[in-house]
């Protein structure tokens, strides 16, 4: 009877097993499918964090590079360089990774936004920065090349004015460093050129004001000198070499002038003591003659001449004194056991009837017929142009630089056109020119 009841289930209960089962097998599918969202909801996530923060690295990379390039080129800009701009690709480049960035902390993206705009206002200054500087290095070719320009001084004081004016513009830039950068950069060189401005309006005042010492001949020879002197010492401090150089050669001219004005003045002396002289012997000539106690006239004698005595010793002695207008004395020699290269110009001379004398302790040296200059032989020669063959000659040998052929080819040009001949070379150089029939040669 056991037997029969297992065998045989009651319907109602079977029924009632399948629906369990059923029930269960669902609850578990949503349990799965939810478990399952979750997971994919996290990974999404946790990718798009990976992602952002990928993107925020790469963003973060990109602009410190482009950063950094724009620190170096701040600090390795020597002064007088322009400044180099970032190249613009790179600037796009850092933008677009920069705005690709969105969830990253507000902290995070404010500093990368903040390079960035520094970088900008970088880029957006180098035209200016560099604008300046042209207008820098302008002031100094003006100081270079017009040293003796009338309107010198108003042309830097205008240029200094508009660059005044571009520093209080860049004062308001909010990259402190490169603030401090246009700051140092540039005021430095504009306090520079303020004090090397205000050292060559100096010197220049004083070098003319020799040059009027020798034109006027207002002071004596040995003072001029230290005066020269002087204001050579006050070039020689000048940053400026070609300045320098400019003004030495003015300072030279001035020396060779008053040395010539000097020579002039002395011979003019000696014509007009020559001619009072005469003028003496005429007079005396002239008065009647006296009659002695034997009612006889009585005739001056004439004084024997030395019969040892060498006419051209007499002329051309190995040293005398000349006179200036300014009263000052100094001596003339044709000692060439002292000078020896005065033995080569003096056999020039000689060719054409004149002698070669120099100034003992200066840099003059003349050739004269009688007391007659009629060249000097300096830094600064000159010559009436009726002696250009004698000229020519004495260059030649003095300079060694060129053959007769190519001097006197040379001078002939600048005879015929009035051009005046320069050659610079570094900081040497020269100039032959005309004017008023002198011939006039300055070597540097």
């Amino acid at each position: 009877m056991k037997k029969l009841n297992n065998e045989n289930h009651s319907p109602t209960v079977e029924k009632s097993i399948w629906k369990r089962g059923k029930r269960g097998s669902f609850v578990a599918a949503i349990l799965g499918i939810f478990i399952f969202s979750l997971l994919t909801v996290y990974i999404i996530s946790e990718t798009g964090k990976e992602r952002e923060h990928e993107r925020y690295v790469q963003a973060e990379e990109n602009i410190q590079t482009v950063y950094k390039e724009m620190g170096e080129n701040l600090q390795n800009t020597a002064e007088g360089e322009l400044l180099k701009p970032i190249e613009d690709s790179k600037v796009k480049s850092a933008q677009s990774s920069l705005e690709k960035v969105d969830t990253v902390s507000e902290k995070e993206k404010k500093k990368l936004t903040s390079m960035m705009k520094e970088i900008k206002i970088y880029n957006d200054t180098v035209p200016e920065a560099n604008k300046l500087q042209t207008t820098i290095d302008d002031l100094n070719k003006i100081l270079s090349q017009d040293t003796f320009d009338e309107k010198l001084e108003e042309k830097l004081s205008l240029l200094k004015r508009e660059i005044s004016n571009k520093l209080k513009e860049f004062d308001q830039l909010q990259n402190a460093t490169l603030k401090a950068f246009i700051s140092k950069q540039y005021t430095a060189q504009i306090n520079n050129l303020e004090k090397e401005f205000k050292n060559y309006i100096g010197v220049q005042e004083e070098v003319q004001a020799l040059k009027k010492m020798a034109s006027e001949q207002s002071v004596g020879t040995q003072e001029f000198e230290q005066k020269a002197k002087e204001v050579m010492s006050q070039v020689n401090q000048l940053s400026n070499k070609q300045m320098a150089v400019m003004m030495e050669d003015e300072i030279n001219k001035a020396k060779a002038e008053f040395q010539q004005l000097m020579a002039e003045a002395a011979e003019k002396k000696r014509r007009e003591e020559e001619m009072l002289a005469q003028k003496q012997r005429e007079e005396q000539a002239s008065k009647p003659k006296e009659v002695n106690s034997s009612g006889t006239v009585s005739e001056e004698k004439e004084e024997p001449q030395s019969e040892t005595g060498n006419p051209e010793d007499e002329l051309y002695p190995l040293e005398f004194t000349m006179t200036g207008s300014d009263g000052f004395t100094f001596k003339m020699s044709r000692d060439f056991n002292k000078y020896k290269a005065g033995k080569g110009y003096d056999d020039i001379a000689r060719k054409y009837g004149a002698r070669f004398y120099y100034t003992p302790s200066s840099d003059m040296s003349y050739v004269i017929i009688g007391r007659k200059f009629i060249a000097t032989v300096s830094l600064v020669s000159g010559v009436d142009v009726e002696y250009k063959d004698l000229f020519i000659d004495l260059m030649t040998f003095k300079s060694k630089k060129y053959t007769r052929e190519q001097f006197a080819a040379i001078v002939d040009k600048v005879i015929e056109s009035g051009e005046p001949y320069k050659v610079e070379e570094g900081s040497g150089g020269e100039i032959l020119s005309v004017e008023n029939g002198w011939l006039r040669y300055d070597v540097w």
